[in-house]
């Protein structure tokens, strides 16, 4: 069974209309879904009582997308576990596909997100499928694009600093897969459309928030010498779509050095 955990605010009743629909049409139906909410509870649970699937509503009380997903961990009752978000969506044979490729030796697959609206696919991804993923293509992952066997992650949680709501808006699952693979687990990949999300802007992707977390997350990632090379780097590659370029950097560097004192695990 795949368990799918969902952390929500509860602000978007259209994505996550969307969402339960896509879900409701699944063809293999073995699947769980674990949706976390961290505000208007009591809207969240009016949106899931208009639906048969089977859903484990939890409320917490605070804020932060790691903090959700790790609150899950515990009530995860699938052999299979993926990390959705509430404006995502699945095409139907989604959790056949991945429970047919998941029957693998791989302790986790990844593969493709898609913008049916645009007609693109979220990123650039490899035409071939491979069998182990490595080097700094494992760094390029999304999390909804993800899908581990359980088993291979319990030890395993997300850095708190890192995600939207945290300290850090961006890399945590950058961070976690660090850890599953130093766990001694592979990671394999298929050309295949798993999820659909709607693409963001590259100025979105690239704000000022997002920029300065770059630099605490290329540190907890390597170390201070390698953060910079590839924080500077990053800027120079990125720099003619940047607002602020200058401004930018010099607050990223700051926000390293300062990381360098403690990150809250």
């Amino acid at each position: 069974m795949l368990s799918i955990v969902v952390p929500t605010l509860g602000q978007r009743p259209e994505a996550f209309e969307r969402l339960l629909t896509s879900l409701q049409e699944q063809t293999n139906t073995s699947f769980e879904l674990i949706v976390v909410s961290q505000d208007n509870h009591e809207v969240v649970a009016a949106w899931i009582q208009q639906t048969s699937l089977q859903i484990m509503h939890v409320k917490i009380s605070v804020k932060g997308l790691s903090k959700a997903r790790n609150h899950a961990f515990p009530l995860i009752k699938g052999d299979m576990v993926t990390f959705s978000d509430d404006d995502c969506w699945y095409p139907p044979d989604a959790v056949a596909r991945v429970t047919k490729r998941m029957q693998g030796e791989a302790d986790a697959c990844c593969f493709q997100i898609y913008d049916p609206y645009m007609k693109e696919s979220y990123k650039s991804y490899p035409e071939r499928s491979a069998t182990e993923v490595k080097g700094r293509m494992l760094f390029r992952k999304s999390s909804i694009e993800l899908f581990f066997k359980t088993e291979a992650i319990m030890s395993i949680r997300f850095n708190e600093a890192f995600g939207l709501g945290g300290k850090y808006p961006s890399g945590e699952e950058n961070l976690f897969i660090k850890q599953f693979i130093q766990a001694g687990n592979q990671l394999s990949y298929f050309p295949e459309i798993i999820v659909y999300h709607e693409k963001p802007t590259q100025q979105s992707r690239l704000s000022e928030a997002q920029l300065m977390s770059k630099g605490p997350l290329f540190n907890e990632m390597y170390n201070v010498p390698i953060g910079l090379l590839l924080l500077t780097a990053l800027f120079i590659k990125k720099g003619r779509v940047i607002r602020h370029p200058a401004t930018s950097y010099v607050k990223a560097v700051k926000a390293l050095l300062e990381s360098t004192k403690k990150i809250v695990h």
